[in-house]
């Protein structure tokens, strides 16, 4: 099982900037292990952000992103105390969320 989802931000005059960290191996499938054997793909699908509820970015991982993705983005329009939540899915059917206050 993929680690845990790590959730920062920091705020900012112009808005709040949002850290996501999603540890996970990301194998397209395509790599070998040392015996010349392929590993076998386990990537993340999908991905979606949500701000108290309400969805702000829905992004489509895959197989071209690097071992623990990080989604970095700013919020403009964010008040203080609100809640920030994420949730991704695999290509082998394990899903995970988490969620934090913005700063």
């Amino acid at each position: 099982m993929p680690g845990p989802i790590r959730i920062r931000s920091r705020r900012h005059d112009d808005g709040v900037d949002v850290m996501i960290l999603m540890a996970h191996p990301m194998e397209s499938g395509l790599r070998k292990d040392a015996d010349g054997e392929r590993i076998p793909p386990h990537f993340i699908i999908d991905a979606v952000v949500t701000l108290d509820g309400e969805p702000v970015i829905e992004a489509l991982l895959g197989i071209a992103v690097s071992k623990d993705p990080l989604l970095q983005f700013r919020l403009d329009a964010a008040p203080s105390g609100a809640r920030i939540g994420v949730s991704w899915r695999d290509n082998l059917g394990q899903r995970q969320q988490a969620e934090a206050e913005l700063a």
